[in-house]
Order: structure tokens, then sequence, then C-alpha cells
């Protein structure tokens, strides 16, 4: 994302920009620089435009836009919002005007969902810029994670990254706070430490519940029972549902089962898994040393049938207690 964000504001920009997915605050992000683009020219007031996409919009007026020379020799841009409202046939006019104008200015079409069976799409794809603002998960969220903090002069590294991520989640407001406490945090120091995540950032939305779950997990992975029935009893008093603890019991045996016979890097293993990042994985590394994989297939079977259990009725705290008492 920093890369498309730079070469908004270095680059000429070309007649249109392709902008689709559902994290907001990544469009959000191409919007401004867009604007601050715009802004660093002569007279942005009047090559600036913003246009709410509807059902009645008619696309005349915003073709005339698209042709009407900069002012001050300037880039003009046209931002043309919740496209996804506007009918297929205005948008594939648009679209074709485009493809015959190629010194016109610079339209950037914001969609939440990319549909290209649609003729507009294809026709904007054979010369737009495509920015894709999707939810980030994995590497390319490790990767935001990391850019945000270099363009603030500061570097993390990947086990900060990754202590950070099972801290605050995923929602990319709440990390970019979070990330912004912790720069000013460190004030003159170059690098975000460790230390300074758990002393500093909170626990995202949802994750401090989670925080007692992944406790328990991590006291099954140990094979410390008591410890792990304990645990188990706060979140059952506290309202948590069976249902959603067991699916991290499960989770917890299937990075246990990654950790022990896995031939390759934790942080490839990590992808081919779905995991956010490699932390929970490396996490148990030494745990594995409890576990033969055939107690871990047990433990697949006792979760399938816990499962069922509780599906037919069974009370959660007497199939989640056995099951415990079973993997451990």
């Amino acid at each position: 994302m920093q890369a498309i964000l730079e070469k908004i504001g270095t680059e000429p920009l070309p007649r249109a920009i392709l902008v689709h997915g559902t994290e907001h605050v990544l469009k959000e992000k191409v919007l401004a620089a867009l604007k601050e683009r715009v802004d660093s020219g002569p007279m942005p007031e009047w090559n600036w435009s913003v246009i709410e996409g509807d059902s009645e919009i008619d696309p005349e007026p915003l073709l005339v836009e698209l042709g009407t020379i900069p002012w001050g020799g300037a880039t003009k841009v046209i931002a043309l919002k919740h496209a996804d409202g506007i009918p297929a046939a205005a948008m594939e006019r648009i679209a074709t005007w485009l493809s015959e104008h190629v010194e016109a200015n610079c339209l950037a079409v914001f969609v939440d969902s990319l549909d290209k069976r649609l003729k507009y799409v294809r026709i904007l794809q054979e010369f737009a810029w495509e920015i894709e603002c999707s939810p980030l998960v994995g590497d390319r969220l490790i990767r935001y994670v990391k850019d945000y903090c270099t363009v603030h002069g500061k570097k993390m590294s990947q086990l900060a990254v990754d202590v950070f991520l099972e801290r605050v989640g995923t929602e990319i407001s709440f990390i970019q706070n979070e990330l912004d406490k912790l720069i000013a945090f460190s004030e003159d120091r170059r690098e975000i430490s460790e230390k300074d995540v758990q002393a500093i950032t909170s626990f995202g939305p949802g994750q401090l519940s989670d925080r007692a779950v992944f406790q328990l997990t991590d006291f099954i992975a140990e094979r410390k029972r008591d410890e792990a029935l304990n645990v188990l009893g706060l979140l059952l008093r506290s309202g948590q549902a069976p249902l959603r603890i067991l699916p991290l019991i499960e989770r917890q045996l299937r990075l246990l089962l990654a950790a022990k016979t896995s031939k390759v890097r934790p942080e490839e293993t990590a992808r081919r898994m779905g995991e956010n990042s490699a932390y929970p994985l490396k996490k148990q590394l030494r745990n594995a040393e409890n576990y033969t994989v055939e107690e871990l297939f047990a433990g697949f079977k006792a979760v399938i049938r816990a499962d069922q259990e509780l599906k037919l009725g069974m009370p959660g705290e007497q199939v989640l207690t056995d099951l415990i008492v079973k993997l451990t």
C-alpha cells in the first residue's frame, strides 16, 4: 500500500484508477493521497471533485469534468465514490469515453466489489491503475505494520510485529491508533521493541476475552491440566460459549502438529495454514515435544467427539473438562 501511495504522489496519474475492496481505511488513504496530490499544485479547489455514486447519476456532467482542461496546468482528479451503486450501463458509458480520450483527467473509481464480468470493469482494466483495498491478513498485514513504522522513521523486529498483532488483532483503524501510540512512546529511539509493545499497546476489539482463551490453549499445549481447567471455569462463568472455545482448542492441536512435523520455515508453514503471523506457530515449537503424533491425532478425534456432544445438548463444562483431561 505504501508503494502505491508514493506512486500517487510522484508519478503522472493515469486517466483512471480502479480502487476496490471492503477495507475502507485503506480506501480513505488512497483518497487522501489523491487529494494531497491535487493540493500540491495550483488552484486545487478547481482541480478536485468528489462525486457520490447512485442509481440516478447522469454520466454527461462527469464526462464534461473529465474533459475540462485542468486549472493552472495542474493535475485534475475526480473521485467517484460508491460506484457500485451506479447502473452498469452508465459506468460502461464512462469507461468507453475514457478509453477513447487519452488526455482525459484522472477518474478514481471506488467500489467494494470488483465484478470482472461487467464490461466497464474490463474496459478500465486495460489502462487503469488497480488498487486492492481488501482486508489485510498474513504477510500483507505484517508488511503494512512495517511500512507504517518505516514512514514514521521507526522499525520493528519480526518478533515485535508478531506480538503486536497477537495483541491488537486485524482491525486497521485500531492498528493505526496503537502504532501511533508506540511511535510516540519510543520517542527518539529508532526501534520499537517487544517490551514497548507489551508496555503500551491495548488489546484489540475482542482480544481481551481471547487472551484468556489463548491462555487456556497454551496451558493445554504445556500439559498443565489444573491451570487449564481453572481458566476454563473462568471463561464459562464469564459467558463464553463452549462452541466458541472448542475451535481454538482444535487450532492449538493443528499448530502443535505443524510445529512437530513441518520441514519448512515457520513463516511458510503459517502462511499455508492461513495464520496472520508465524508467532503462534513459533510458540508451539517447544510445546510440540510434549506430544507424540499419535496423541495429537487422538486429540483431533476427541475434539470431533466433543463437538458432537455439545451439539446434542450435553453440558458444555462437562464436555470441555473431559476433553482437556484427555488432552493433558
